[in-house]
């Protein structure tokens, strides 16, 4: 079913419009403007244009992509930088190692271009005639806004500039030498918690930002930097951890968010406006605002795939790791029956389950194929179909940004680190993504983990790649496998985890075989794929990729660090770049 609501699409098509005049700076304006045109001096006097005004923010969250511009959700979640995790096969998988320092990278343009914006808000919004609680909220979602596009500056480059004031472009300030990351993590929090007291609890059906969007932006802030504390630096980070607990139990707590019944509809889903999980999404809107994610994936393009290591990483229904599972659960990946059988229910909806596709090898009618044979079902919604899935640009499934489940493992994570986790723990929150799941329930002693009374010993825990960085106990580990599982196809997610764990060697070729590798297929049809010796696929045949310590953080663009030397500022690069 197609959703045309009006009101949105004007006041969207408004946005758009208004985006244009204040992306750059609101001072470029004549002082002769025509009086129909809006101006920084005109513009701020009622509660209706500081909405219009905060809804270009929601562009920074790139959900499924705009238009015939390629996002899954998935694999570039946040933007249009590239995307490379263990689960995921990808055509970036050649880009690293990196030698060159590109000039200009678009999330750092874009991101301060938002935060410029947010401190205009920051400014005006208390001068604007409304209602004090409505003045409020929005200020609130402009320190929501600074405050998570700065966290995501800080993840992808480390030390970077930062101010909380509007300054013209002019202003020598606009220059100041970078800060220290830890510095502006505790600004992150400090602006996050004051949002929480600011929003309101309830804003469009969470399609718009709220107390609880805060509070769960600053469960993720928090986990992050409580964890980097602790596998980066050697510091502890139990404030953080305890404070990642807290935000977490603010949104547990609040009984209007609940699970859906089905895992596969938070992907797949016409409408996820008022979804019960959905803490925030970005909503498309047919002939307002379309992407191309199914278009990929149900067209002869061939797709990204599963690595052999994420398709290893679902447990049998018991609970237990393949490894471990016994062969009456797991029996073994000869066929792609045996490898779906007893599996984690989220396996066959990520991927097909009766068919492998591959270059040489597709099916349906559709001819469909990835890289490394898995091919992807989960964005499928039987209600759309034809041009309305089949065409680029034309797709208008909502894509989730913020969930329930997200914050639920953010509080299993964060008791397991601290040492505290209880069965009690558990069950409020990572048991309940395993219920909907159909998996095996977790318990523990605080450090153990369980399922269906068998102490789990998964053997990649201890494995050597493990023991390159550090093994973790096997709570830590069962609660990192469900993130990863849970979130499968996202990748800002899982990369942004192996960063804060240090756990880059996970894709890196020579030390993670399984990552260049996908489904077991035995002798391929054709000679366009190439197998190993034990017939799996072989997705980059003739490619390897090495992971350095300077891959944690992206290079600062070479462009600005001439721009701030012609200031006479030192914006220094990071390591190794």
């Amino acid at each position: 079913m197609k959703k045309s609501i009006i009101k949105s699409k004007l006041l969207l098509m408004f946005a758009t419009a208004f985006v244009a005049t204040t992306s750059v700076s609101c001072d470029d304006y004549l002082s002769d403007d025509p009086a129909d045109k809006f101006t920084n001096e005109n513009f701020w006097q009622s509660e209706d244009n500081v909405k219009t005004f905060s809804w270009i923010n929601y562009d920074t969250f790139y959900g499924y992509g705009n238009g015939v511009t390629i996002g899954l959700s998935s694999f570039y979640y946040h933007g249009s930088d590239s995307k490379i995790d263990d689960n995921l096969s990808a055509f970036t998988f050649q880009q690293m190692p990196i030698t060159a320092s590109p000039t200009n990278i678009y999330s750092w343009n874009d991101y301060y271009i938002l935060i410029r914006r947010c401190n205009l808000m920051l400014e005006k919004v208390p001068t604007v005639p409304m209602p004090e609680a409505k003045k409020n909220h929005y200020i609130g979602v402009a320190k929501f806004f600074r405050a998570y596009t700065y966290f995501r500056l800080v993840q992808k480059m480390g030390n970077v500039p930062y101010t909380d004031s509007y300054l013209s472009q002019n202003d020598p300030a606009v220059y100041a030498p970078a800060k220290q990351r830890a510095e502006i993590i505790d600004k992150v929090i400090a602006d996050l918690e004051e949002a929480t007291n600011l929003l309101l609890p309830v804003d469009d059906k969470n399609v718009t930002v709220n107390k609880y969007t805060a509070y769960a932006a600053l469960s993720n802030v928090c986990i992050y930097e409580g964890t980097y504390r602790k596998y980066h630096l050697g510091q502890d980070g139990s404030a953080y951890l305890n404070k990642a607990k807290t935000a977490s139990l603010a949104v547990m707590n609040n009984g209007g968010y609940k699970l859906n019944t089905d895992w596969k509809s938070l992907y797949n889903s016409v409408e996820l406006a008022g979804n019960t999980e959905v803490i925030l999404a970005k909503r498309y809107l047919t002939n307002v605002l379309m992407h191309s994610l199914q278009n990929y994936t149900n067209t002869s393009t061939i797709q990204y795939g599963l690595t052999k290591w994420a398709a290893d990483s679902y447990v049998t229904t018991n609970g237990l790791p393949i490894q471990q599972a016994g062969n009456t659960q797991y029996t073994g990946d000869n066929n792609v029956t045996k490898t779906f059988a007893n599996r984690d229910p989220r396996f066959g909806k990520t991927v097909n389950p009766a068919n492998y596709g591959y270059k040489g090898k597709s099916f349906s009618a559709a001819a469909l194929t990835s890289m490394s044979g898995y091919v992807f079902e989960l964005y499928n919604n039987p209600a759309t179909t034809g041009p309305d899935v089949t065409t680029g640009g034309r797709n208008y499934t909502d894509a989730p940004v913020f969930t329930l489940s997200e914050v639920y493992l953010n509080y299993a994570e964060a008791c397991a680190e601290l040492g505290t986790a209880t069965n009690t723990d558990l069950d409020m929150s990572i048991n309940k993504v395993r219920a909907r799941a159909g998996i095996a329930l977790l318990t523990t002693d605080g450090t153990n983990a369980s399922a269906g009374g068998i102490q789990i010993n998964d053997p990649r825990r201890t494995a050597p790649l493990e023991q390159i960085s550090g093994s973790v106990s096997p709570l830590i580990w069962e609660v990192r496998r469900e993130r990863q599982i849970e979130f499968m196809s996202w990748t800002t997610i899982r990369q942004m985890d192996i960063y804060r764990w240090k756990k880059g060697d996970y894709l890196d070729t020579s030390k993670n075989l399984d990552v260049n590798l996908g489904a077991r297929i035995g002798t391929p049809v054709g000679s366009q794929t190439i197998v190993d010796a034990n017939g799996y696929i072989k997705i980059y045949p003739t490619s390897t990729r090495n992971f350095e310590a300077k891959h944690y953080l992206m290079n600062i663009p070479t462009n600005d660090i001439d721009l701030y030397k012609a200031q006479g500022v030192e914006l220094k690069q990071n390591p190794g770049w």
